[in-house]
């Protein structure tokens, strides 16, 4: 267990940090609780859904007449709100007059089979609702988040994108705007993008930056120096889909670490600091962060 003293030190070092982050080639952030906890990679076909570890839980509650957001579309888009609020300082976000406009901004193609996903997955994403639970030494602590909190979205397949002449708007809930700027994880989009076609492959990513800076962090304050991180827990943050058994443990952490020498072709660094056991995926301190911070130097 952390002091309050020194969880304020870690804390107070990792806003600073990712404070410095935004002027040193990050090209695009997540909120941190996304990195410990993740979305459906496939439909689950219900309006509930939760995932996370043993202290943090994230679950979402769907619209019913949208569904739950899943996949690699609610993935981009929620980097892409996140990066759009740290950048703007607002949580008032400009989607675009046309659905081709908004692709272009999250950098995707235009073609039909994005254009359908991006307007599903948008209205699914945006009329859910998240809650975050932390429990600890049987003490919980809860939020429950709002995504959106107003939005307009035109987006007509009856009309031609020229003639559109309203932007579409979306204004965050201030509970998920706050969130979702204090303290975010620094990344490359570019990644997230070309990563796009495995959903876990990108959480992978996206958990991979933000463990080994949380790991370099605590080592700097005199915590621990080494993470070992239990596959069964491990597939609990990030395997949907697997059964809690033996056999899906390991069908999990063959897959993983699949996805995992992927990933790696976006963090080279972290490639020195990882090892694995029977039981654990074992991360050491050292690994420089994916994004260099220059003020306080590299970790």
């Amino acid at each position: 267990m952390l002091s309050k003293r020194q969880r304020s030190l870690i804390d107070e070092a990792i806003a600073l940090e990712f404070e410095d982050a935004k002027g040193s080639g990050a090209t695009g952030y997540l909120p941190h609780f996304l990195a410990q906890a993740t979305l459906p990679h496939k439909d689950p076909k219900c309006t509930y859904f939760e995932r996370g570890t043993s202290k943090l839980t994230l679950s979402i509650m769907a619209h019913p007449k949208f569904g739950m957001p899943y996949g690699m579309m609610p993935r981009l888009l929620l980097a892409w709100m996140c990066t759009e609020a740290c950048r703007t300082h607002s949580p008032e976000l400009n989607l675009g007059r046309n659905q081709n406009e908004f692709l272009k901004k999250l950098q995707l193609p235009s073609d039909g089979k994005y254009i359908k996903t991006l307007h599903a997955q948008t209205l699914a994403l945006i009329r859910s609702q998240l809650s975050i639970e932390v429990s600890n030494a049987g003490a919980l602590a809860f939020e429950n988040i709002k995504i959106a909190k107003s939005g307009f979205v035109f987006w007509s397949p009856r009309q031609p994108d020229e003639e559109c002449l309203w932007n579409s708007t979306l204004t965050l809930g201030s509970d998920f705007y706050n969130a979702i700027t204090k303290a975010p994880v620094p990344l490359k989009l570019e990644a997230l993008q070309a990563l796009r076609k495995s959903p876990m492959a990108m959480d992978i990513y996206t958990w991979l930056v933000y463990r080994m800076f949380t790991l370099n962090v605590a080592a700097r304050s005199g915590r621990h120096k080494e993470a070992k991180i239990p596959w069964v827990g491990l597939k609990c943050q990030l395997g949907g889909g697997y059964e809690d058994t033996p056999q899906g443990i390991r069908s999990f952490k063959a897959n993983f670490l699949k996805q995992l020498r992927g990933v790696l072709l976006y963090y080279p660094d972290a490639r020195n600091y990882i090892d694995e056991s029977p039981d654990y995926l074992v991360l050491k301190a050292g690994a420089r962060p994916v994004v260099q911070q220059r003020a306080i130097g590299c970790l």
